[in-house]
């Protein structure tokens, strides 16, 4: 039977060095690769395809980096599980959203023994056990954030419009657009840009149409 192959995203070379260590000539994982940063992590799934990506979240010390690429690897690899490895212990937005991102599941660098275990999981089971319906939840809070002036606003922004050519093609001032964007960027706590956030909702599935 053939290994499970795993990749691990890691900035930190002593956290990339203990746990290529645990799981030498392991039996059943072969954690072929490490990547340093986000770059090189999706350098190596196109060469080098992986079962499951063990992601670190805070990279470069203090940009969620680790979160956004999930969704991105969710989205270009849907077959990849993805498990969080963090120290993050305390915060419910980053847990949720990782969920919402597509995560696998979430563990604490303090049981980092439970990966095989988990990989194990990931491996058996399409979903784990709590994923899917914390996703379901976390989707349907962001989903009630936005309104449908919202959703297209956000929409126009990922067709790559400015303010102003938003502002033209709505007939509305440009003061009016900004102080539309300033409120959504309030009820999503949202401290980068608002042309990631757009991008962030159109991955999310937000900016759909509602049903019916």
């Amino acid at each position: 039977m053939s290994k499970i192959r795993v990749l691990y995203v890691e900035d930190d070379p002593e956290w990339r060095e203990g746990i290529s260590h645990f799981f030498q000539a392991h039996e059943r994982i072969d954690l072929y690769a490490c990547a340093a940063s986000i770059e090189a992590c999706f350098s190596v799934l196109q060469d080098q395809p992986a079962d499951v990506v063990v992601m670190d979240i805070l990279l470069d010390d203090t940009e969620l980096t680790g979160v956004d690429a999930t969704l991105d690897i969710t989205i270009q690899y849907p077959d990849v599980k993805v498990i969080m490895l963090s120290t993050l212990d305390d915060n419910d937005e980053i847990f949720n959203e990782a969920f919402m991102n597509g995560a696998y599941d979430y563990l604490y660098k303090y049981d980092f023994e439970k990966l095989p275990e988990t990989i194990y999981e990931a491996m058996s089971n399409p979903t784990s056990k709590y994923g899917s319906r914390l996703r379901k939840l976390v989707y349907e809070k962001k989903r009630s954030l936005l309104n449908k002036g919202d959703r297209e606003l956000l929409s126009l922004m990922v067709e790559g419009k400015t303010q102003l050519q938003i502002a033209e093609q709505l007939q509305v001032s440009l003061a009016a657009v900004k102080k539309h964007v300033g409120r959504i960027l309030k009820k999503f706590n949202w401290s980068r840009s608002s042309r990631e956030l757009a991008d962030k909702c159109d991955k999310w599935g937000l900016l759909n149409e509602d049903e019916g």
